[in-house]
């Protein structure tokens, strides 16, 4: 194997962890997990809300999004991902699952995430996420059964 084809599988790797660091962190609504994933200076647009520029209104953002929660399930798939020195290119299958405080329905997402990392001193991190929606459905409460929440025993590095 040459260096090239070591660098190349090394980073996929690290960007498919950050992939799941950052699946993780929405799946426990913990966006001080989430937010130190992306670069000072990354860029997020989901569907059609504005743009956030900035780990911290990105983060703040995520708070946001979390708090209107009660529960949140996100499945990336590691999808393709392209490496270029120390940038990388992914394309993402997302499927989400959530419910609102009170709702008795659980809402079904399926789209897209565009993605653009780079390599800082602390790893890969997303510089930048877009995200496209495809799919949006409710599915009735008459079937649903919600047992309590996962309770992570360690944490990960990302």
């Amino acid at each position: 194997m040459s260096d090239t084809e070591l660098h190349q599988l090394l980073a996929e790797n690290a960007i498919r962890r950050l992939i799941s660091a950052y699946c993780d962190a929405v799946n426990r609504l913990d966006a001080d997990a989430a937010g130190p994933l992306f670069t000072p200076a990354a860029r997020i647009r989901i569907a059609g809300f504005p743009e956030l520029v900035g780990r911290e209104a990105i983060t703040e953002g995520m708070r946001q999004t979390f708090a209107a929660s009660e529960f949140l399930h996100q499945h990336c798939d590691t999808g393709l991902i392209d490496v270029d020195g120390d940038h990388a290119f992914s394309r993402l299958s997302v499927f989400e699952l959530n419910r609102k405080p009170g709702a008795d329905d659980i809402g079904m997402i399926i789209g897209t995430y565009e993605d653009e990392y780079v390599r800082l001193a602390e790893g890969w991190r997303f510089a930048v996420r877009r995200y496209t929606l495809t799919l949006r459905t409710l599915l009735p409460p008459s079937k649903i059964q919600q047992v309590p929440g996962f309770v992570p025993e360690r944490d990960f590095r990302a």
